[in-house]
């Protein structure tokens, strides 16, 4: 059975919605903006929200239980917001409350389309918000409900790990790449290449068939010798044992390691 159409209102224009406002166009969605302060022949977020069956706060996490509360909400209407982190409970103002988080780092002009979308919704508006999420190219992914509080925390620092996280990473290689005597202006357009070369092997072979280098080979003596350039460059060397001992069991779940080889890179990963 066709669904009936729906009326969006999409409060805020960040860059998020600056993504999923076209989208919901492009899909054939009908779609009006509210802004804080509009100008000749736009909304205010009162004004958009009145209009709409389901309505985006795409406002900061800080801000949604304020903006959620001043809307002029009527029966029948769907609250959503794209934040992973803030529980739900924040559009408790409205009628019916969703999440719909789409798992992108958002940077100029980039759309929404190709990447996971975790949806946090009852089964009264998990199906439409899946069938939507597939009308936008992306691939529907259904949170817990309800989410525990530990589960709230882990599943954004998931996606924070594994989006700034790697600029951490970097940043190590960036410090050891200056100790080298290598231009600095270098760095960053020499080493995003390895990067992406891993990222990309990974998602053909997965972690554990793409982890490489002196701990995948088992080799302790190069391993060594990069953790004591650590010291001769007087960085700490508490990042690199860290990140050694998730390569160590990716390497093992590989079964490239025998346990000889393990046990003297576990011992040399040993923080002493």
């Amino acid at each position: 059975m066709a669904m009936a159409p729906v009326q969006h209102a999409v409060i805020g224009l960040g860059r998020l919605a600056r993504a999923l406002v076209p989208a919901l166009r492009a899909a054939g969605e009908s779609v009006v903006v509210g802004r804080r302060q509009p100008g000749d022949g736009e909304f205010t977020h009162a004004q958009a929200a009145a209009q709409a069956d389901w309505v985006w706060l795409t406002v900061p996490d800080d801000h949604l239980q304020a903006i959620a509360a001043s809307l002029p909400w009527r029966p029948g209407q769907l609250g959503l917001h794209c934040s992973g982190a803030t529980p739900l409970a924040a559009l408790a103002a409205a009628p019916a409350a969703a999440g719909f988080h789409p798992l992108k780092l958002l940077a100029g002009d980039a759309g929404l389309g190709g990447v996971h979308v975790a949806i946090e919704a009852g089964a009264t508006h998990a199906p439409a918000l899946q069938a939507l999420a597939r009308r936008l190219g992306l691939q529907p992914l259904a949170l817990p409900q309800p989410m525990t509080a530990e589960a709230r925390a882990a599943y954004p620092a998931a996606a924070n790990r594994a989006a700034s996280g790697v600029l951490a990473v970097l940043a190590e290689a960036q410090s050891l790449w200056s100790a080298a005597g290598l231009p600095p202006g270098d760095a960053l357009a020499a080493l995003l290449p390895l990067t992406r070369g891993a990222l990309d092997t990974a998602a053909v072979r997965g972690l554990p068939g793409a982890v490489s280098g002196p701990i995948a080979r088992g080799d302790v003596a190069v391993l060594s010798r990069h953790i004591g350039a650590l010291g001769a460059a007087g960085l700490p060397a508490d990042l690199l044992l860290a990140l050694g001992r998730r390569q160590l069991a990716l390497a093992e779940a590989a079964g490239r390691l025998d346990a000889a080889q393990a046990a003297a890179l576990r011992d040399l990963l040993t923080p002493r």
